[in-house]
């Protein structure tokens, strides 16, 4: 309930952002006979990042991120519209919790099994992705436990369904049907026929997926994702369309050397993100063979990648790669301490302490800004708005945003894109404000929004944001012939091409423009 309430908040005052607004958009078209179309996700494409392209109405996002099972959660989009992502997000996340306590108990003391929940649930790991936009790894730790649940109750049928869709949530994610696989190997090897089996289907899949499938509907996983996570393996071959997995693969073995100095560089940071993951189980993952084995492919991942993201960061999406690794882990190391399952006084202290640790560091470290109204986002210069004042201004901005037909097109800055994401037309300003339809024309958009208000207070600290309000006001001033201010309201500005002219808000908007800028952040360091 807490973090539900929290996503509603990021949500109010416009903490959500684009990502949230992605999902949005592949469902919404998925729902209205336009499979896993997004413009959003165009904008993310090497033709338009690299070749500098106009958006695409009917770029289909599979060619990025081969997501399947994203379809099941539509038809409950179009019921409650953008509150249905943080609903299955942070729902398939308990979910997931309450399988693994039916797990634990099964095979452990009552209590021992509620200490090791608790720590699932209070891990920085896990509570920062929950509380981040909507993310398709959302789906995972649910799925691998009640695989789990599968193989140690032996119930087939569940076993093959479940190892069926998992490889279908993102086209990684066959990578734990391989660790899976390679624990029974170990841990149950009557079963290596079974074991062979997911090994098998986790990994072809991946290299299937990526290497036949992806490529049919663009060439973005070569050409963009797979350059930017393991290029340095790449050498000069960076550009080459043909770095598939198959191909990062070949060559990051054919050199040894550097795929050693990768796997632990930089030392500090590979060691905060598995002490970070291993806090809330009082370290017990660190020790627990089965964690290695359950965690081990996805951290190799990790740890071997590179990216504008970082993979090693403990409160980003990547992390829901690995914790069901470590959740398992601690769960079959205490099940084999035959003597010991009991957790004395010492231990219980001590599993506390580890457990409040975990909580306050993931409250300090305000995951994706959910923390906002206790926290300041920075200290130096200081940046932090009441409570009040960023719900008055959510609500500004709806107000705003209002006067913009359900059907137009929209070019929208990130704050605002999850509330504009339901259409077919919605590109992130002022990276772009053209778009190709589906005839290949380039086009215009009708309206334009931006929040020049959230931009100018964080701004004011952090130097993305800062260049976008300088680029932002450059456009509107450059623009607004073209396309006069419809709306103002608490710093969010709405304009429509060739739209009506209102001196009134034309005034509101002079006393905007005249407001000079922050310091640039860069400047000031």
């Amino acid at each position: 309930m807490i973090c539900l309430t929290l996503q509603a908040w990021r949500s109010w005052v416009l903490l959500a952002s684009y990502d949230q607004g992605i999902f949005q958009q592949v469902l919404w078209n998925s729902l209205h006979g336009h499979w896993f179309e997004s413009t959003l996700s165009s904008q993310l494409s090497t033709n338009v990042e690299h070749a500098g392209e106009l958006p695409s109405v009917d770029y289909e996002r599979l060619g990025q991120h081969f997501t399947p099972t994203l379809l099941l959660w539509a038809p409950l989009l179009g019921l409650i519209g953008g509150a249905a992502l943080p609903v299955v997000q942070v729902g398939l996340i308990t979910a997931a919790g309450l399988v693994l306590h039916h797990l634990a108990v099964q095979r452990l003391p009552q209590r021992t099994a509620n200490w090791l929940v608790i720590g699932y649930f209070a891990g920085n790991a896990l509570i920062g992705p929950t509380l981040g936009n909507f993310t398709d790894l959302c789906q995972l730790p649910l799925a691998v436990f009640v695989l789990m649940l599968g193989l140690l109750e032996q119930r087939a049928g569940l076993t093959l369904l479940v190892s069926s869709l998992m490889p279908l949530i993102r086209e990684d994610t066959g990578v734990l049907l391989v660790a899976v696989g390679a624990w029974v190997l170990v841990r149950q090897r009557h079963r290596w026929p079974l074991a062979l089996a997911l090994i098998s289907w986790g990994g072809g899949w991946v290299l299937l997926c990526t290497n036949v499938l992806m490529p049919l509907f663009s060439d973005d996983n070569a050409k963009r994702f797979m350059v930017e996570n393991f290029g340095q393996y790449l050498g000069n071959d960076q550009t080459n369309s043909s770095s598939s997995s198959f191909e990062v693969l070949r060559q990051a073995v054919s050199q040894p050397l550097l795929l050693l100095q990768q796997l632990v560089h930089p030392p500090g940071e590979t060691l905060r993100y598995l002490l970070g993951h291993s806090l809330p189980f009082l370290f017990v993952p660190l020790i627990s063979l089965d964690t290695w084995l359950l965690a081990g492919p996805s951290l190799l991942g990790l740890f071997l990648a590179q990216g504008a993201n970082n993979p090693l960061s403990i409160t980003i999406r990547y992390t829901l790669l690995v914790v069901p690794g470590f959740a398992l882990g601690t769960l079959f190391w205490w099940q084999r301490r035959h003597h010991h399952q009991q957790l004395g006084p010492r231990v219980r202290l001590a599993w506390g302490a580890a457990i409040s640790l975990s909580l306050l560091l993931t409250m300090t470290s305000n995951p994706h800004r959910s923390l906002s109204f206790l926290i300041p986002a920075s200290v130096q210069p200081w940046v932090h708005s009441s409570p009040a004042e960023q719900w008055r201004h959510g609500a500004a901005a709806r107000r705003a945003l209002d006067v913009i037909p359900f059907q137009a097109s929209v070019a929208a800055n990130s704050p605002l894109v999850p509330l504009l994401a339901r259409r077919s037309v919605v590109v992130r300003f002022p990276f772009n404000t053209g778009y190709l339809d589906r005839n290949g024309r380039p086009q215009d958009v009708d309206w334009v929004a931006v929040d020049l208000d959230l931009l100018e207070r964080y701004g004011a600290a952090f130097p993305g944001d800062w260049r976008q309000l300088r680029n932002s006001r450059a456009w509107i001033a450059e623009h607004r012939t073209t396309y006069p201010v419809q709306a103002i309201a608490d710093g969010v500005v709405v304009m429509q091409r060739e739209g009506k002219r209102q001196t009134n808000v034309e005034a509101q908007l002079d006393q905007l423009l005249i407001q000079p800028m922050p310091i640039n952040p860069r400047r000031r360091s």
